[in-house]
């Protein structure tokens, strides 16, 4: 057995992980010398971070010809985020939504993910189609840059950008070299992962005789997920429960309109009926499992979670008798 391609695909995984991880922390730092409001940097680079695999890997796909794969590796996505990671978690530790913004993002994922799955109706993604989740993309940025970006902030704009300066003068030239090194560097380990992992899970799937789609929503989807499974796991740790879920439902919604948004604006994608039948509504499904309770009881309680955590297991097994 040829484990090469394996070892390839594990190795374009870790790349992408490692340098999403070196290109928020250096951009964030890069944003917040240059005056930039923290809010703004919270609103577009941090949640750009954990969403950022799935992005270079959907592009890479749809650019490379592998439009099965670039849908998949984002809905796969959205499926692990809630079914996996919030079911996972919140089973070890149950979370208390304490805040209304929750209300607003939740039903937003799941009005977006219902956008998705109505132009998705035709069988493609076009050019048109791209636009609508873009600008779906741009609502999403406002409505958080408005939620938090209020009077008081805007009263100490000025005071906030002296600030800033300041610290642009206290900036040591090692202190630059690194953020600038850690910025390309991850950019860079970002792109050069995204290639190995669409390479050899192209070729993986050969040597499973299995699709394409298959990898994706599955080891892809996963792998490009170990962001917001470290987010999540590390808010646990510390207590953060509220970080966790928000994190969560943050990430499907940037999987939905930027990540496919972006994908499908390089080239038309193609829909397998696979998609249409069973992934979009799978997806919205959990969604929908995961919004109602927590909205009317303000919790995710554990009989909640193993709900989530049974609707994953219950995919994959469908998965695996469908291709394997």
């Amino acid at each position: 057995m040829n484990t090469l391609p394996y070892i390839l695909f594990a190795i374009g995984l870790i790349f992408i992980v490692k340098g999403g991880d070196w290109f928020i922390e250096s951009a964030s730092w890069i944003a917040k010398i240059t005056g930039i409001p923290e809010v703004l940097i919270g609103a577009t680079i941090v949640s750009l971070g954990t969403t950022l695999p799935e992005l270079m890997v959907s592009s890479t796909s749809a650019i490379q010809g592998h439009g099965e794969m670039a849908i998949g590796n984002a809905i796969g996505s959205t499926i692990c985020n809630i079914g996996l990671i919030l079911g996972l978690s919140n089973l070890i530790s149950p979370s208390r939504i304490s805040s209304r913004t929750y209300n607003i993002k939740a039903v937003l994922m799941v009005l977006y993910c219902i956008i998705f799955l109505i132009i998705s109706l035709d069988g493609k993604i076009s050019g048109i189609d791209s636009s609508i989740l873009l600008t779906c993309l741009l609502f999403y940025i406002i409505l958080n840059y408005l939620e938090v970006y209020n009077l008081d902030t805007l009263l100490s704009k000025k005071s906030h950008r002296r600030t800033n300066k300041s610290n642009i003068v206290s900036i040591t030239v090692k202190e630059l070299s690194i953020n600038m090194l850690q910025f390309f560097l991850g950019s860079g380990l970002v792109f050069f992962g995204a290639q190995l992992v669409v390479k050899y899970g192209v070729i993986i799937a050969a040597l499973l005789k299995v699709p394409d789609m298959f990898i994706s929503l599955t080891a892809i989807a996963l792998g490009t997920s170990l962001p917001e499974l470290v987010t999540s796991v590390t808010a646990l740790i510390k207590g953060h429960r509220n970080l966790s879920v928000g994190n969560i439902i943050g990430a499907n919604i940037l999987n939905i309109s930027m990540v496919l948004g972006v994908s499908s604006l390089f080239t038309p994608i193609d829909i397998p009926i696979q998609t249409l039948r069973l992934d979009i509504p799978f997806s919205l499904l959990l969604m929908l499992t995961l919004v109602i309770p927590s909205i009317l009881t303000w919790k995710i309680k554990r009989l909640h979670a193993s709900i989530l955590l049974i609707q994953y297991i219950a995919y994959l097994s469908i998965l695996t008798y469908l291709f394997l």
